[in-house]
């Protein structure tokens, strides 16, 4: 009996490791956390970012803004990865800064509940996707620092970072650094990008590196440099991935095949612990 059970361990691990490598299936979506904002007393989401999950193969889950520790850690147990959504102001006590008069609106909720979803996310391993706001809370909560304000503390920037058109019309160039993996999964040395913030990664956190800059100098992407599965950017795919357009949504489908991945692992510790059981069961008997 032990040995049969050794032998079905061996078997489903080896199918399990086959399976990472192949492409989402229809009949498994991997899940998404969808951190939410906070406008009144709400906890919501712009349906660009579901549907861009969506569009990847992936199933949205909004996570609803609460600092209930055991709420959270509840909700990412469940999922395959946490997409980190834009918004307003963090506030610059989190890296350690007093606020500068250009400080815009902050919400000191939804500040410590990013900040734990990050932290539970990384303790997890889980992957983690952060858009505008999300790409520099990702870099706060691993100690980086940011420009409370573009225009008064980088005034030879020559590029407006708050766009007035519509999310979905480029206006300016992002470059990616050779090498990265962003540039990697982009496929292109440049990209157009919309822009809808006035503040950005300044200092860049211990153990990541900045993966895309702006032509005045403004980081627009980072990513860990120590292979964890953490990865942001300062535009806004989501705009373009939900109008249509597949350039913008190879960053969609690449977290979605990390979040695959993560899945699949899950899958297989939970098969080797139910099989471990019975071959402990088994001995006992």
């Amino acid at each position: 009996m032990k040995k049969l059970i050794l032998i079905a361990v061996a078997v489903m691990n080896a199918l399990l490791l086959m399976g990472q490598n192949a492409p989402l299936q229809s009949d498994v979506r991997p899940l998404i956390g969808v951190s939410c904002s906070h406008p009144g007393n709400n906890s919501s989401t712009r349906m660009t970012y579901t549907n861009s999950v969506i569009k990847a193969g992936g199933t949205p889950v909004l996570i609803p803004v609460t600092t209930d520790s055991v709420v959270l850690k509840d909700i990412l147990d469940r999922v395959d990865g946490l997409l980190l959504i834009g918004g307003g102001d963090i506030h610059p006590s989190y890296y350690g800064e007093e606020a500068v008069p250009e400080l815009g609106e902050v919400d000191s909720l939804r500040d410590v509940y990013d900040i734990a979803l990050i932290q539970m996310a990384h303790d997890m391993k889980m992957p983690m996707f952060g858009v505008c706001r999300g790409e520099q809370l990702i870099n706060v909560a691993f100690g980086g620092t940011l420009y409370q304000d573009i225009p008064s503390q980088h005034p030879d920037t020559t590029i407006r970072h708050r766009q007035k058109e519509p999310g979905i019309e480029a206006t300016h160039c992002v470059g990616f650094v050779e090498g990265s993996i962003l540039g990697d999964v982009i496929g292109q040395k440049e990209l157009m990008t919309n822009s809808f913030h006035h503040q950005a990664v300044k200092d860049i956190a211990p153990g990541f590196r900045i993966s895309a800059w702006s032509l005045d100098s403004i980081p627009e992407a980072i990513e860990s440099a120590e292979g964890k599965p953490i990865w942001g950017v300062q535009f806004h795919p989501e705009y373009q991935t939900d109008n249509g357009d597949e350039v913008s949504a190879r960053f969609f489908y690449f977290f979605l095949e990390e979040a695959n991945k993560y899945r699949l692992q899950k899958v297989r510790k939970q098969v080797i612990n139910k099989f471990q059981g019975i071959g402990r069961k088994v001995q006992l008997k």
